[in-house]
């Protein structure tokens, strides 16, 4: 069986979640594998093993530069589709449709789907064709879902056939990507908050419930900000009402390697999304014996289980609390880092490379044919503690 991959994550990801997702299906693929890509500066395709690339300017921040990549690895993934050399096409984003009118009658398209957030969102997406997805949706052979909870708003929220929508969790490996960057100027105490910090990530609960930790557990800690961009004026003045603007710090974006040691150097991670579809930074706390705060919302508590401290969202006193309770009881932190790392035994992308290859060999068959046959139900079981 050969799978061809398209370009999308690896044109406007140097690195992060959606490509890196791809990037471990094909270090551990058990198929044959095309990725059609022509020019990218992605981390996780340095070692040249998976694509026949070259990197382009890759220490530029000029703007073209980005469009001559989006330019060549359009025409890279659009010759690979019509070639037709291929059992299974899975577009790397869904971003771009493209593919719909180029793929060969018959050939299965599996698609991934990471969460629902445009459409749980609209008023935050204004240029989101929603019509956009409902076609691929429907052309789809297969579709991915990241979670449960995914699995549940897709088939509320679009027009598919449950039987179609299929659970692989993601997987996690400490893999040591090249270092982008020098190390970075940490503070001695903090916790950690990861990735964008808009709308509904609840950043302002955070600063909220830092405000409202006593004075003996605040001392000395910082807050530290990895990826998202530069803090906003708005935010600005958030942490300064919050009498914390000399203690935050924002560094990014950042590489692998560089969040690692965020996370291994932090007093806790925490993560009060209001929605996700994964929620793969857990797994990298986990991976780095990070102790976790949660809100309780969407997907955490399918991924968590017990192996995190929770908080309702959008309240910042109940968040303080626990967070308090983690700072001052070194025995609760060991636990949560020793069930954390228990919880990530269930997680190994060995584990979603062979549900993917389920998925795939499904998509080959007809709808509703006897064959290949795996449950819709979830397919990691709960800790028994």
């Amino acid at each position: 069986m050969r799978v061809l991959y398209d370009h999308q994550a690896f044109t406007l990801q140097d690195f992060g979640g959606v490509s890196r997702y791809h990037h471990e299906l094909l270090c551990h693929a058990t198929w044959e594998s095309e990725l059609a890509v022509a020019l990218s500066n992605n981390l996780y395709l340095r070692d040249g093993h998976y694509s026949q690339h070259r990197t382009f300017l890759p220490n530029s921040r000029l703007p073209a530069r980005w469009r001559v990549i989006e330019f060549c690895n359009n025409r890279a993934s659009r010759r690979a589709i019509r070639r037709g050399e291929f059992d299974v096409l899975h577009p790397t984003l869904l971003d771009d449709n493209y593919f719909l009118d180029l793929l060969p009658a018959g050939k299965p398209l599996v698609v991934t789907i990471h969460d629902m957030i445009p459409a749980l969102f609209p008023e935050h997406y204004p240029d989101r064709d929603a019509r956009r997805l409902e076609r691929t949706v429907q052309r789809a052979d297969r579709i991915i879902a990241v979670s449960e909870h995914t699995r549940a708003d897709i088939l509320r929220l679009l027009p598919v056939a449950p039987e179609k929508v299929r659970v692989v969790y993601h997987g996690y490996t400490d893999r040591e990507y090249p270092s982008a960057g020098p190390a970075l100027p940490v503070p001695a105490r903090y916790v950690l908050f990861t990735g964008s910090r808009a709308l509904y990530k609840n950043f302002g609960c955070v600063v909220e419930a830092l405000a409202l930790l006593p004075a003996t557990q605040a001392q000395g800690l910082h807050l530290v900000c990895a990826g998202g961009g530069p803090f906003t004026p708005t935010e600005h003045a958030l942490l300064q009402r919050a009498g914390w603007a000399d203690r935050a710090h924002q560094f990014g974006p950042v590489s692998d390697a560089q969040l690692n040691l965020l996370y291994r150097q932090a007093q806790a991670f925490i993560f009060p999304s209001e929605y996700e579809g994964f929620g793969l930074p857990i797994l990298e706390a986990y991976g780095q014996q990070c102790p976790v705060l949660l809100s309780q919302a969407s997907c955490f508590p399918e991924i968590a289980r017990e192996a995190a401290l929770y908080f309702p969202p959008n309240q910042p006193a109940a968040l303080a609390e626990q967070l308090g309770r983690l700072l001052t009881d070194a025995r609760l932190r060991r636990e949560l880092v020793q069930l954390g790392q228990l919880r990530l035994l269930d997680f190994t992308w060995q584990h979603t490379a062979r549900r993917t290859r389920t998925v795939y060999e499904e998509a080959c068959q007809p709808l509703g044919a006897p064959g290949v046959r795996m449950p819709t139900g979830s397919p990691i079981p709960a800790l028994e503690l």
